[in-house]
């Protein structure tokens, strides 16, 4: 056995290493591992022996080590190592081919262009500045995701933390949707009225993302928060990309039907009305879910986890 082979097996987690010995040709793999993040990453110069160790400590402990292998994203893996090491190189072709994610990331949440420069610098901060030196949240990608959607996730999970934290320029969501309704003729009663079915919606609203099954909250939140777009939703889950807009568009109109339903139950106005607040809940329906689903405790691999192709 090479020492490739040594150096990654003693890296790994002791109970996946009996089934990663037994893998034909390990030394070949990893070798061609190395191969593709060289080729995508030519400016790197990275010790082979170090990279594999850097993938072996990222293999899941609860999955199939073979098939985690076969599917680590070598040279998103290889340009995290480096980076990982503060390799300057590095850290600038980061920089240039991924920060752009933060851009698109914030680009439905109405945020400011100065707020994006700002989020920029906080992301930076997270994924290469440890607490109290130690190392940054770039060590935490696991190569099952797709680093794009990786970092563009964790921008979004900045920015909503930052305007949480700071109280100020929330999302343009349901905070602000009953507001529009108001027109310059409404009497005093029914202003009132229109300004009281905020809390009521979002009541109505978090509860409703409750009675969501599991894969319909997952949708809605790569789509609506991670920005993923219908192809890359069809590769998480393996189905056509008709396949995945069918479910996104379900899940939608579960939504909306639940909400309608909670809210029918509470709110007592005529059906005109009401139904100017169904369409009024349809067309801000991406930034309430920015900010309902926008947990921003989870910084993990967006999308890295695909779901079966079940109905």
């Amino acid at each position: 056995m090479s020492s490739l082979a040594e150096r990654f097996l003693d890296a790994v987690v002791a109970p996946l290493r009996p089934a990663l010995a037994a893998v034909p040709e390990l030394s070949e793999r990893l070798a061609a591992m190395v191969e593709a993040g060289r080729d995508a990453w030519p400016g790197l110069s990275l010790d082979p022996a170090l990279f594999v160790t850097f993938i072996a400590a990222r293999l899941p402990a609860d999955r199939d080590p073979v098939a985690a292998l076969g599917a680590a994203r070598a040279a998103d893996l290889y340009l995290t190592c480096a980076c990982a090491q503060g390799d300057a190189i590095a850290l600038s072709a980061f920089d240039r081919r991924y920060m752009t994610e933060v851009e698109r990331g914030l680009a439905r949440m109405n945020v400011s262009a100065s707020q994006v420069d700002e989020v920029k610098q906080l992301v930076r901060q997270k994924l290469f500045v440890g607490a109290q030196g130690g190392t940054g949240k770039i060590v935490d990608y696991s190569g099952r995701g797709d680093l794009r959607r990786w970092v563009r996730s964790i921008a979004v999970r900045t920015c909503l933390n930052e305007l949480r934290r700071h109280k100020r320029l929330v999302p343009d969501s349901d905070n602000r949707m009953f507001e529009r309704m108001s027109s310059g003729d409404d009497d005093p009663e029914l202003a009132y009225m229109k300004e009281r079915y905020r809390n009521e919606f979002r009541s109505a609203f978090a509860s409703a993302l409750t009675l969501l099954t599991d894969r319909q909250q997952a949708l809605l939140r790569y789509h609506h928060v991670d920005g993923l777009n219908i192809d890359e939703i069809g590769a998480i889950y393996r189905v056509h990309r008709v396949t995945a807009y069918r479910w996104l568009e379900k899940a939608r109109d579960a939504l909306v039907k639940q909400v309608q339903k909670l809210l029918s139950a509470q709110l007592k106005v005529e059906r005109r009305e009401f139904e100017s607040i169904l369409r009024l809940i349809r067309s801000q329906l991406h930034l309430s879910l920015v900010r309902h689903l926008g947990d921003v405790g989870g910084d993990g691999d967006a999308g890295g986890d695909g779901g079966g192709a079940g109905s």
